[in-house]
C-alpha cells in the first residue's frame, strides 16, 4: 500500500510540474480520497491533504518571483481578493482556537484539514482558472466525481454489498454510504454539486446542438439523476429537503415578477392556514420524528455548554464532545407512536410504558447546526463572519443573475446560488462543512464566484 502511495505521489508531483490546471482537476475529482489515509514520519496525513500540499508548493515554485514581486512593489495597484478580510478572520479565530482546545494536537489536524488547506486552495483555483471554459471543466470535473459516488451508492442500494453496518445493510432498512462511513454524508457531498450539474446542463441545452454537445449533455443529465437517486437511497431527508427547496428557489428567482407576488401571496396564506389550523398537527410530527427530537435536545444541550464556558471564544476546535458531556441528557423520552396524550401518559404510566419510549443519546462530534458548529469550534466571531460569507455568496449569485438575464451565463450563477442555498439549508440540521471534502466544495464554489467578480472588476477599470 504504501508503495502504490509513493508511486503515485511521484506520478501527481510530475503532473503538478507540467499543469498545474489538471492536477487541481485531479484533486476535485478526487475529493473522496481524503478516506485513503497513512503516516509520513509518525505524522497522519490522507491521499487528499497530500495532493493539495503537493499543488500549493508547485503553484508557489512556479509564481514566487511574481509573488515576492507583489510584495515588494507598493506603488503597483492591486486588486483585492473577494472575501479577503473573511478569510482573514475565520483564519485567525480557527488558528485562535487550536490553543482553545483540549487536544493540541487533534486541533492542529482539523485546522490544517478544514480552514488551511481549503483556503489555499481556494487562491490557487482563483490564480489559475481565469476563464468560461476552465470554469465548465471544473463543473464537468466534480460532476464526474458526484457520478463515481452516486453509482456506487446505487450499486449498494440493488445489492447490498460494502455497507458495513448491519442495521443498514439490512434490506428492509437498506441505507447506502457509498465510499463514506455514515449515509448523510453521501447527501452532504453530492447536495451542493447537483445544481451546477444541473446549471451546465441547462446552459447547454441553450447552446447551438453539435456532436460532442449531445454526449455532454448525456453524461451531466446521467450524473443528475444518479446523484438524486442516490441521496434518496441514503434517506437523508435534510439532504433531499435542502436540494428540492434550493432548485424550487432558483426556479422562482427565474419567473417573471407577476407570477412571483402570486406564488408568494399563495404561500403566505398556505402557510399561515398550516401554522393556525394544524399547529396541534405538525407538534405532533416533529415529536414523533426522532433526527429532529435528537437534535432538539442537541441544540439545548450546546447552548447551555456555550453560555456557561464558551460564549466568546467557543470551546476549540475538535473539543466538542469532551465539553459538552458535563451538560449532556444520556437519553430521552421519545413518542415513537405519534400519541397525542404521549406528555400525560409518560407522566402516569408505569416503568415500562416509559422504558418502551426511552431513546438513548451519543455524544456526536458537532451539534448539527451550522451557526452552532462555528460557533463551539472558532467563537462567536468566526461564526457570524462564515455566516455572513455565505449571505454575500449568496447576494453575489444574485446581482450576478439579474446583470447576466439575458444571456445563458445566467444559469451558471443560478447554480452557483443554488449550491449556496444547499449548503446552508442541509446545515439548519446537519454538519456540511466540517469534512475534508466538505470544506474543499464549499470554498471550491466560493473561489468560482471570485473569479467571477475578478473578471467583472477587470471589465469595470477598463470602462473607466
Amino acid at each position: 500500500m504504501n508503495i502504490l502511495i509513493l508511486l503515485y505521489f511521484l506520478f501527481f508531483a510530475f503532473l503538478s510540474h507540467l499543469n498545474l490546471k489538471t492536477s487541481i482537476l485531479v484533486i476535485l475529482f478526487a475529493l473522496p480520497s481524503y478516506l485513503i489515509r497513512f503516516s509520513i514520519l509518525s505524522i497522519p496525513t490522507n491521499l487528499l491533504e497530500l495532493m493539495v500540499l503537493t499543488v500549493t508548493l508547485f503553484f508557489v515554485l512556479k509564481n514566487y518571483k511574481k509573488i515576492f514581486k507583489n510584495l515588494k512593489d507598493k506603488r503597483e495597484e492591486k486588486q483585492a481578493y473577494p472575501f479577503s478580510w473573511e478569510i482573514v478572520i475565520i483564519l485567525t479565530m480557527a488558528f485562535v482556537s487550536v490553543f482553545i482546545s483540549s487536544s493540541l494536537t487533534s486541533a492542529l489536524g482539523i485546522f490544517k484539514a478544514y480552514f488551511l488547506e481549503p483556503i489555499l486552495l481556494f487562491i490557487i483555483i482563483v490564480n489559475t482558472f481565469r476563464s468560461d471554459r476552465d470554469i465548465k471543466k471544473i463543473i464537468y470535473t466534480i460532476s464526474a466525481s458526484a457520478l463515481i459516488v452516486s453509482l456506487f451508492a446505487i450499486w449498494q442500494k440493488i445489492t447490498g454489498q460494502f455497507i458495513f453496518n448491519e442495521f443498514w445493510a439490512n434490506e428492509e432498512n437498506r441505507r447506502v454510504v457509498s465510499f463514506f462511513g455514515y449515509p448523510n454524508a453521501v447527501a452532504l457531498y453530492l447536495g451542493p454539486l447537483i445544481p451546477l450539474s444541473l446549471a451546465l446542463f441547462i446552459q447547454r441545452t441553450k447552446e447551438k446542438a453539435s456532436f460532442f454537445s449531445f454526449f455532454e449533455q448525456l453524461f451531466l443529465f446521467v450524473c443528475i439523476v444518479s446523484s438524486f437517486l442516490a441521496i434518496y437511497f441514503s434517506k437523508s431527508k435534510g439532504g433531499l429537503i435542502a436540494v428540492s427547496l434550493s432548485i424550487l428557489i432558483s426556479v422562482f428567482i427565474l419567473i417573471k415578477k407577476k407570477y412571483k407576488i402570486l406564488i408568494l401571496t399563495i404561500l403566505i396564506i398556505t402557510s399561515s392556514f398550516l401554522f393556525y389550523a394544524k399547529k396541534d398537527l405538525i407538534d405532533l410530527k416533529l415529536s414523533s420524528s426522532l433526527s429532529y427530537q435528537i437534535r432538539l435536545t442537541q441544540w439545548e444541550e450546546t447552548m447551555e455548554m456555550l453560555k456557561k464556558e464558551g460564549l466568546i471564544f467557543g470551546v476549540g476546535l475538535a473539543s466538542y464532545q469532551e465539553r459538552v458531556e458535563a451538560y449532556h441528557q444520556e437519553g430521552i423520552f421519545f413518542n415513537k407512536d405519534a400519541d397525542p396524550d404521549f406528555k400525560r401518559k409518560i407522566v402516569i404510566f408505569d416503568d415500562k410504558y416509559r422504558a418502551q419510549r426511552w431513546q438513548p443519546l451519543e455524544i456526536y462530534l458537532y451539534p448539527h447546526n451550522i451557526f452552532l458548529n462555528f460557533w463551539t469550534e472558532i467563537g462567536i466571531i468566526g461564526a457570524i463572519t462564515f455566516i455572513f460569507l455565505i449571505f454575500k455568496l449568496l447576494y453575489m449569485s444574485v446581482r450576478h443573475i439579474i446583470k447576466n438575464k439575458n444571456n445563458k451565463e445566467k444559469y451558471i450563477f443560478l447554480g452557483l446560488f443554488s449550491s449556496v442555498l444547499v449548503i446552508l439549508i442541509h446545515g439548519m440540521f446537519d454538519v456540511p462543512y466540517f469534512k475534508n471534502d466538505l470544506s474543499i466544495i464549499f470554498w471550491l464554489i466560493a473561489s468560482l464566484l471570485a473569479i467571477y467578480q475578478l473578471k467583472d472588476n477587470k471589465k469595470w477599470k477598463k470602462k473607466t
